[in-house]
């Protein structure tokens, strides 16, 4: 048996070389925009506004800047390309048979699949993040920069246990509404394909998109009041949710969010198993 951690690295080094093409041909459009914003500033960039102060500052500061703040606006338009690609990828792994048929149970796969989709999405923020940093670390010489950057960090001082607890909680909830993108994915995808797989051989092409398309449709409308009874449950077992706490609050809706993950997951790795055959690459 191939054990999960090699799975998981031969999927991350797959899905790795999506999130370096999407990160250079951002980083390419980033310079085509920096370069055509300092053309539209008439090559004169070097005055910065801040606070209503006027900072001059030298051309290479600005320049780098610029480029920085590119790149964080293509990064949203950079990580919504990814999701798709990702899912489209993730699928084909689902139903290759070349990765089937690694001796590795339906679980391992699929949790590997998925994790790898996501943990690759985190680099790719990570390159951006490093990226944005470096490219704006010179414009901490301008003074008034500074100065807000020192307010900022002494506000964060004030932030009590309850904050720091909202924002793991947050972090949390990234996670789990990340792995259910995947998860709903390849739930719609499986078990469209497995419904397809009775019909006829014969069937015209636009007969078959056709149906796939209302397999899909209804399936999202299931999901959605699965969503619906999900939640409702949890309100309904642990009552006290909703005394306005919002610490217990965020557990109720992490505890809904991930039992939705399992029951998902759970109904992936039937249909992966039991009802959609791989295809040969």
């Amino acid at each position: 048996m191939t054990s999960f951690n090699t799975l998981f690295n031969r999927m991350f080094q797959e899905k790795s070389r999506t999130v370096y093409l999407i990160y250079l041909i951002q980083a390419f459009a980033s310079l085509c925009f920096s370069v055509w914003m300092i053309i539209s500033m008439k090559g004169d960039p070097n005055v910065m506004v801040i606070n209503g102060h006027h900072e001059v500052t030298n051309h290479l500061i600005s320049y780098l800047l610029i480029f920085g703040v590119m790149m964080f606006i293509t990064s949203f338009f950079a990580n919504f390309v990814y999701w798709i690609i990702s899912s489209i990828k993730n699928e084909k792994i689902n139903r290759s048979q070349t990765w089937r048929l690694i001796p590795i149970s339906d679980t391992k796969f699929l949790l590997s699949n998925f994790g790898t989709a996501f943990i690759s999405y985190l680099w790719l923020m990570i390159l951006e993040g490093i990226t944005v940093a470096v490219t704006c670390l010179p414009v901490l010489t301008v003074n008034e920069v500074r100065k807000n950057l020192a307010d900022f960090f002494s506000r964060s001082q004030q932030l009590g246990t309850q904050d720091w607890w909202g924002l793991l909680g947050a972090l949390v909830l990234v996670i789990l509404l990340g792995y259910a993108w995947y998860a709903i994915v390849s739930l719609i995808n499986l078990s469209s394909r497995s419904i397809m797989e009775f019909l006829p051989n014969g069937s015209s092409k636009f007969i078959m998109f056709i149906v796939r398309v209302v397999i899909i449709l209804a399936i999202i409308w299931l999901l959605s009041k699965a969503t619906t009874v999900v939640f409702g449950a949890i309100g309904n077992f642990i009552p006290f949710l909703a005394d306005g706490n919002n610490d217990l609050q965020m557990s109720g809706t992490l505890v809904a969010f991930l039992l939705f993950d399992v029951v998902v997951t759970l109904i992936d790795i039937l249909l992966l198993n039991k009802f959609v055959e791989a295809k040969q690459n």
